[in-house]
């Protein structure tokens, strides 16, 4: 399936399977030997790392299951491919593990088990960044050095959190600093049972820290602001009602020094506790890197640099 000849999957040439393989973020290239005994050399190899969950196959292979489907390469298939007859082959291989793949609403294949119900679709993967999002990380990290809070928030953190499956992210913007009762940003989450969670983020240019000094972002001042946003609710346009909020991120451009997280805690009762989540610059950056990956971050024409 992998190169292509099964009769149901489109054929790869040897550069075409070094392509689908860099497609995968795997450092594999064909060597030119026979296609098939090599990409099953390959696929061994990959099938004994780590897996997102014990009940799941590794994840290379589940990357791979994915991009196999990938609606361009049927459709440059010299002969008629279907997706669904590619499915449905697929899955004779997987019925016996006790795994199924399928299509989501926006046609990206995933994979559960039949057992226990775990999808690669929600599962979500910590490993070592690779060389493209090495450099996507350098990149974003030039620009946040530059950026004001505003950038911060809406050319990173948007973008980021819509990635993510956030839904109506919003930035309020400093124009709205009076209405904003704490809130930078405000975003809901489905679950999949259907029901919302709304989430919003305190945002900080710089470093949070404890150290005593004024300015905005002092700690002090950001529980405020953490207060003020738990206690006020959010109105909902789609629901066309006002909700409280279920988490709140507090997200800095820097470093949140262990300090400031363990005083703001402390400030909050066991109630308002639980609703913080902290993201700092190094977690930050290490997200956007996998997600922002093709992220345009030059900058913005002036309103000199407009040719008319």
């Amino acid at each position: 399936m992998v190169v292509g000849d099964h009769t149901a999957f489109p054929y790869r040439s040897s550069s075409y399977i070094t392509s689908f393989f860099r497609r995968c973020e795997l450092d594999y290239a064909h060597d030119g030997s026979t296609r098939k005994r090599w990409a099953n050399q390959v696929l061994q190899e990959l099938n004994v790392g780590s897996s997102p969950a014990p009940d799941m196959p590794a994840s290379a292979i589940l990357r791979i299951v994915s991009e196999l489907f990938e609606p361009d390469d049927f459709d440059r298939a010299k002969e008629l491919k279907s997706r669904d007859e590619a499915l449905a082959a697929i899955n004779k291989l997987f019925e016996r593990e006790g795994l199924v793949a399928y299509f989501d609403n926006r046609g990206r294949c995933f994979v559960r088990n039949t057992g226990s119900g775990s999808s690669s679709a929600i599962l979500r993967e910590t490993r070592p960044l690779s060389r493209e999002e090495l450099a996507a990380r350098t990149k974003v990290a030039a620009f946040l050095d530059n950026a004001s809070e505003d950038e911060f928030t809406e050319r990173l953190l948007v973008p980021l959190f819509q990635r993510l499956g956030f839904h109506r992210v919003s930035a309020a913007g400093h124009k709205e600093k009076t209405l904003e009762f704490g809130k930078d940003l405000w975003m809901k989450y489905q679950l999949p049972t259907g029901h919302w969670l709304y989430f919003c983020a305190q945002v900080k240019r710089d470093k949070i820290d404890a150290g005593g000094t004024g300015g905005g972002n002092n700690v002090a001042n950001v529980l405020t602001q953490v207060k003020m946003a738990i206690d006020h609710p959010i109105f909902d346009p789609d629901a066309n009602r006002k909700v409280l909020l279920d988490h709140m991120f507090v997200i800095a451009g820097g470093e949140i020094t262990r300090a400031a997280r363990t005083w703001l805690v402390e400030q909050l009762d066991a109630g308002q506790r639980r609703h913080i989540i902290f993201m700092d610059r190094e977690e930050f950056l290490d997200q956007s890197s996998r997600i922002l990956f093709d992220l345009e971050l030059t900058e913005r024409a002036g309103i000199d640099d407009f040719p008319f």
